[in-house]
């Protein structure tokens, strides 16, 4: 598994600003977290979605093809950060 968490830069008010992701081997998403300026958010996984958030259908591109458009920030992040992000925002579903 690969942990990624990408910031976007911009000022449009119903898109995310942080994309927290679990890319399987096939570079596909398992689960994912979008966080918004007002501090809403989405989650989803591969039995649920909450918040507008779904899972991407497509292959992601590695972090160098993310970073080449320069309104994203990607950096990979440990599993134990994304489990710490997953489960702040599971929890309040809970």
């Amino acid at each position: 598994m690969e942990y990624l968490k990408i910031s976007w830069l911009h000022h449009f008010e119903d898109e995310p600003v942080f994309l927290y992701s679990e890319i399987d081997a096939l570079r596909f998403e398992n689960r994912k977290i979008e966080i918004y300026h007002d501090g809403s958010f989405g989650i989803a996984n591969s039995n649920f979605h909450f918040g507008g958030t779904a899972l991407s259908d497509v292959v992601m591109p590695d972090i160098e093809d993310i970073s080449e458009d320069k309104q994203f920030i990607p950096e990979l992040i440990s599993q134990a950060e994304f489990e710490l992000i997953w489960n702040q925002y599971y929890y309040f579903l809970s």
